[in-house]
This record gives C-alpha cells, sequence and structure tokens, in this order.
C-alpha cells in the first residue's frame, strides 16, 4: 500500500505590522511565477495545451493588480488559481496578530427574536441559515441579509472581546452548495475562504474552522460532536455495527488512536463498521490505526526497486520542502534516512525545469506482517463531496489494504491527483499576510487514470435526499 501525507510546510516570519509598500502587484506576480515554476500543473494545463484564455486571464489580472490595494489582492489572486481546477493550488491568508482596536471595524447585526422559531418553516429558506457551533463555546446565528448574502452572528462565544451581535463571517451563496465566505478571527483580522460547502447537512468547514448545524433539527446531527465538530467520535449503533466518524484529518493522529484503543473490545466484537468521513478534506495522516482494524491483505506486492511512486516538476521551492522531510531523520540521525533524502534533493537541483521521479524513504508498514481480524467482516466507508485530499488517499488506501471495504455515498471531491502540499509566503516579509499552496508531487498516470475530473466513486450510491445517511448504511448492512 502506498502511505500520501499532505504536509504543509508553512514558513511563518516574524510578527512585523503591514507596511504600505507591499503591493498587489507584487504579491500576485510572485503567485504567477511559482505557479509557473513549481506547479506541475501549469505543464499539463498550459503548456502541453492551448494557452490562449490562460494567457489572456493572467494580463486581465495583472493590469488589474496595478489598481488593487494589498489588503483587497486575495479576490485577483484567487481568480488566478482558479484558472487551474484544482484544491492544492489556492491563496490562503495568515496575517499576524492584529492590533484591539481593529475590534471597532466589526460590524454588528440585530438576530430578531423569533429567529429560532421561524427555522424551518420557509420553503424558500437556504441550508446556509440556522444555529451553529463550533469549538470553543462559540455558537453563531447564520441569517440571510440580502440575495444570496447572510451573517454569520455570535450568539454564545468563549472568546475574548467578541460580544453577541457582532458579525463572525459574512457568507455569499456563488453556487448550488457553494458559499464564499469572509470570516473574523478572534483578533478580527479579516480573512477569505472561497468556494466552501455544507456536508452531511449538518458540517460547514473552511480552513480549520468547523461548525456544525444545531437548528433546523436534523438527524445527522446526533452523529457529531457538539462540543468541537472536528473530533473524531465511536459508538455503537446497535449489537451489529459500530460507527466511527472522523470528520477531519486536521487533528493529531493520537487522538484518532487513542479512541480506537479505547474502543478496541467493542470494534473487535461487531461485525459491522461504519466509518463515515465526509467532511473530511485532509490534513495530516492519520490513519494508520484504522488500516490495522480493515487489514486483510496477507502480502503486498512488492513494488520494483527501480520505480518512484510520484511525478515533480523540479524547482528551487520543491528541494527545500524535499530538504524539510527529511527533519525527522536528521534528528534521529538515521543516516540511511538523511542520504536518501539528500540525494533526491541533489537530484531536483540538477534537473530544475524538469520532470523527475519522488518516493518517501518509507512507503508505510508491511500490511503482510499486520493482524487480520475475525471482526469487523464488513467496512462500510461512507464518502460525499466535501471528502477531498488526505481523505481521499485513505479511502484509496483503504481499499488496497482491505476486502472488507464498501464505499457509500456520493463521489468525493477529487483533489488527489496533484498531492502533499507547500505553503509558502508571497510577497515580502514585511507584508506577512499571503500565502500560496502548491501541490509537490503528482500521480504517474495522471493522464491516464485522473481522479480529479469526478472524484473517486463509491460502489454504492445512497439517495441524494436521504436525510440519515447512518441509518440508510446500516440498514443496508443488516440486509447481507
Amino acid at each position: 500500500m502506498k502511505r500520501i501525507i499532505l504536509i504543509s510546510a508553512i514558513l511563518i516570519f516574524g510578527q512585523e505590522a503591514f507596511a504600505q509598500t507591499c503591493s498587489c502587484a507584487d504579491v500576485l506576480g510572485q503567485v504567477i511565477w511559482k505557479t509557473e515554476n513549481d506547479y506541475a500543473g501549469y505543464v499539463h494545463k498550459v503548456k502541453e495545451k492551448d494557452s490562449t484564455s490562460y494567457v489572456a486571464l493572467k494580463k486581465q489580472l495583472t493590469d488589474q493588480a496595478a489598481n488593487t490595494t494589498f489588503k483587497n489582492c486575495y479576490g485577483l489572486m484567487e481568480k488566478y488559481v482558479e484558472f487551474f481546477h484544482d484544491g492544492h493550488l489556492y491563496i490562503g491568508e495568515f496575517p499576524p496578530k492584529q492590533p484591539d482596536s481593529l475590534k471597532n471595524t466589526v460590524k454588528r447585526y440585530a438576530v430578531p427574536d423569533n429567529f429560532e422559531a421561524m427555522l424551518g418553516k420557509s420553503r424558500n429558506e437556504d441550508a446556509i441559515e440556522g444555529v451553529w457551533r463550533a469549538a470553543d463555546n462559540v455558537q453563531v446565528a447564520i441569517i440571510k441579509v440580502a440575495k444570496n448574502k447572510f451573517n454569520g452572528v455570535i450568539q454564545k462565544t468563549g472568546a475574548a472581546g467578541w460580544e453577541p451581535g457582532m458579525v463572525k463571517m459574512e457568507i455569499e451563496k456563488v453556487g448550488d452548495n457553494k458559499y464564499n465566505v469572509v470570516y473574523y478571527r478572534n483578533d478580527f483580522a479579516r480573512i477569505h475562504f472561497s468556494g466552501e460547502q455544507i456536508s452531511k447537512n449538518v458540517i460547514f468547514a473552511f480552513g480549520v474552522y468547523r461548525f456544525a448545524k444545531m437548528l433546523p433539527a436534523n438527524p445527522e446531527i446526533s452523529y457529531i460532536d457538539p462540543n468541537d465538530p472536528q473530533l473524531p467520535t465511536l459508538r455503537a449503533l446497535d449489537k451489529n455495527t459500530v460507527l466511527l466518524t472522523v470528520p477531519s484529518a486536521l487533528i493529531e493522529g493520537a487522538v484518532l488512536n487513542r479512541l480506537l484503543t479505547s474502543n478496541k473490545p467493542l470494534i473487535e466484537s461487531t461485525p459491522n463498521l461504519i466509518i463515515d468521513v465526509r467532511s473530511n478534506s485532509g490534513g495530516n495522516y492519520i490513519w494508520g490505526g484504522i488500516y490495522e482494524i480493515a487489514n486483510s491483505l496477507v502480502k503486498e506486492k512488492p513494488k520494483a526497486t527501480a520505480e518512484d511512486d510520484f511525478l515533480l516538476l523540479a524547482s528551487e521551492d520543491d528541494a527545500r520542502y524535499i530538504y524539510n522531510l527529511g527533519s525527522f531523520y536528521r534528528q534521529k540521525k538515521d543516516s540511511a534516512a538523511i542520504k536518501y533524502y539528500d540525494d533526491v534533493v541533489a537530484r531536483i537541483r540538477n534537473n530544475i525545469g524538469k520532470i523527475t521521479g519522488f518516493s518517501f524513504y518509507s512507503n508505510g508498514p508491511d500490511t503482510s506482517a499486520r493482524k487480520v481480524y475475525q471482526n469487523p467482516k464488513r467496512i462500510a466507508v461512507i464518502i460525499d463531496k466535501a471528502v477531498a485530499s488526505a481523505g481521499e488517499a485513505f479511502i484509496t488506501g483503504l481499499k488496497e489494504t482491505s476486502s472488507k471495504v464498501t464505499l457509500y455515498g456520493a463521489n468525493t471531491f477529487g483533489m488527489i491527483d496533484y498531492m502533499n502540499v507547500n505553503t509558502l509566503p508571497v510577497g515580502d516579509k514585511i507584508c506577512n499576510w499571503y500565502y500560496f499552496g502548491y501541490p509537490t508531487f503528482f500521480s504517474k498516470d495522471i493522464k491516464t487514470k485522473p481522479l480529479n475530473p469526478t472524484g473517486i466513486k463509491p460502489d454504492i450510491y445512497i439517495p441524494a435526499n436521504t436525510p440519515d445517511w447512518i441509518t440508510w448504511v446500516k440498514d443496508d448492512l443488516e440486509k447481507k
């Protein structure tokens, strides 16, 4: 089994204040340069195809950047990366801590007294409208304020400086289950997210933020940790079925492992296991414990020693990224691993601008040495459009290592052909605001068997209007 780990190498500079010398033209120019020199998708989608539309877009955005302020540059850079239709190519905002005086710029909005009582009573009510909760005792009312526009208004919070009535987020609906978000961090910094979606009717996640919909009531909310919607949960649904939910990979692997270890007797004595990964859009490699439970592979097919697992467009940014991958082995003073990554870095630097191969020093545990458990006998994995990146890598890896697995639900997002994100600051370091993320590696069969256009398809589709997918899958498993 090939293990794919998504790593964000975010290089944080000092906490300098925003300077007037920072310009939109400079930061957009850096994004364009890095895309054309670091991102293999530029070769596949522009250089190897008709580049007319790309050249026109680049000129249009470059011209607009000359008259756009630095802090309003996000929209132009987002339009640029959207051209490539790759969720791993993105613009992020990570501004330094903002002054307390910024609180005075936050909007306020009065939520009607009957807001909660009226929820669910209008046929025109948007799915985003309702009462939502997040970690740290945050509760917001998302209310419509204009056509396709909504405010997320604080009702409860434990964050210092925030009060009921303050607008925590501004949301614009830009498509079917597609929303752009302006979010105000706890220090009142204003940051943007684009093309976000609601998953399983009750999860709205963007970046590291994740909200669970409490009202109007939906049966799916009973399967979520209401205190922190990002955390995994595990419970017995009945004597035959255990449910494990893993809504996010933006957690430490130890969190999931503790949950699995503490429930090991229950899992090993129950024939059916449902793993719900809906809304899991990627992050860290946390899946080792699940692979152990699911394993049914007696012996893994040996990999040809001269064959690389991935390909990349060699660049200096890639060389630094690969060097950082070896940090763990340098700390352990593993001389063989250190030499391996040093050799890879040297090969990349000797082939700048060319496509070259790459493999991790370790490709994960040997599944042939694992125990094959009697239970669970059947494993159902529930997926949807919000599953992406490391979430999709988990699914492909699980199918490779276990014959017990059946996929249920809907197609995943399709963010896996280009993988392992390297996130870099753009603009002069004194600006310290925007970051550019690009995928370093790409699949060797990207042109013959691409997954991004369709996502991963389930073995069994669940009817779209099914209110409770968990119960639907449980009932289906009982028929087998």
